[in-house]
């Protein structure tokens, strides 16, 4: 009786019963290969080890499995399991691969063993998670006219003084008053504040340094462009207020409600505040185009995205809240789809 072995969908053979036993013995085969009887079809294969059981053969035995295992480490060469001179070299280092992986593995633990205190741990940390949203917006958001120090600058810009303007007129009439509305248990108070008290209030912020990259003298950022700087300046917010949060307001709840907290802050929160601030960017870009028509734009801007976090501040995580955050991405994929029809509408007398 012959035998065929099939692997990866070729077959190869017939063999004698004799000569398979050999090959798995010298290792050329294995028990799990798939075999089948010469002039059977393919459906009928078998592993080799049930099949040579049913035609008399046997499968050799390996022997004492710590007498092999022993045998198998004296013939390993050391030089391949541990390759210092490798290693020395520095030759690893040209492994983009490697690199990447290693920041993306590697990089919270580092910033935890190096941090000087809690506080440090925390920015590192939001640091880290803010990082791999920029480079996620930038593989799906950027254009040609994107540069990594108009990148900082609006990450840096929104996250020290944006904020710190922010936090000072927190302080003042009439935003005092509207902030006290939005902390009220009443439904519309509540809205009314988050509207206006929180929502534009943020998105102003958040959206200042972009007023200004639209109108520098002989640039011209398409609205894309506006789109990717205003994400980028949202997770600048962002990380503030998610370190803020962290340290202060979710220390309030239980373990498990300050963990749960503590990862949204991280991930979910930063993404909704650049997919509001990119909506912002998109009408600002427009309005830098078109200036007879920026002053609606700048409204719209502002307006737009502060009615949807007003709507997922005042609902939450209920059906409403996530169901304005939700809208808002759909929102902003749909206003990049449009954007030659905006210009066709605003070019218009």
């Amino acid at each position: 009786m012959r035998i065929i072995i099939q692997r990866a969908n070729q077959d190869f053979g017939p063999y004698s019963i004799a000569l398979l036993e050999r090959y798995i013995a010298e290792g050329s085969l294995t028990p799990h290969d798939l075999a089948r009887k010469e002039g059977e079809p393919v459906s009928a294969s078998l592993p080799l080890s049930k099949l040579l059981v049913q035609c008399g053969g046997t499968i050799p035995s390996l022997g004492n499995p710590f007498q092999t295992a022993l045998q198998n480490l004296k013939s390993f060469d050391l030089r391949l399991l541990f390759p210092w001179g490798t290693i020395r070299s520095f030759s690893w280092l040209k492994d983009r691969r490697l690199i990447y992986l290693a920041s993306v593995g590697l990089a919270p633990a580092i910033a935890l063993t190096l941090a000087p205190g809690v506080w440090a741990g925390y920015w590192a940390i939001a640091l880290y998670f803010s990082a791999l949203w920029a480079l996620f917006f930038y593989y799906l958001f950027r254009t040609p006219q994107v540069t990594p120090r108009l990148c900082f600058l609006c990450f840096g810009f929104t996250g020290i003084v944006s904020i710190s303007l922010l936090l000072m007129l927190n302080r003042v009439w009439p935003w005092s008053v509207l902030m006290t509305m939005a902390q009220s248990t009443k439904f519309l108070p509540r809205l009314v504040g988050m509207f206006f008290g929180v929502g534009v209030h943020e998105e102003l912020c958040k959206a200042s340094i972009l007023f200004w990259l639209v109108r520098r003298p002989g640039v011209h950022l398409v609205p894309q462009t506006a789109v990717f700087y205003g994400m980028i300046s949202g997770l600048g917010f962002g990380i503030y207020e998610g370190v803020h949060y962290q340290m202060s307001i979710n220390r309030e709840f239980g373990t498990d409600g300050a963990y749960l907290l503590n990862i949204a802050r991280l991930t979910s929160l930063p993404f909704l505040h650049a997919v509001w601030t990119g909506i912002a960017g998109y009408f600002i870009g427009f309005a830098g185009l078109y200036p007879r028509r920026q002053y609606g734009l700048w409204v719209v801007a502002i307006g737009v995205p502060a009615l949807f976090h007003a709507i997922y501040n005042t609902f939450g995580w209920g059906i409403l809240g996530l169901g304005s955050a939700l809208l808002s991405v759909v929102l902003l994929s749909t206003y990049l789809v449009n954007v030659q029809k905006m210009q066709r509408q605003l070019a218009v007398p």
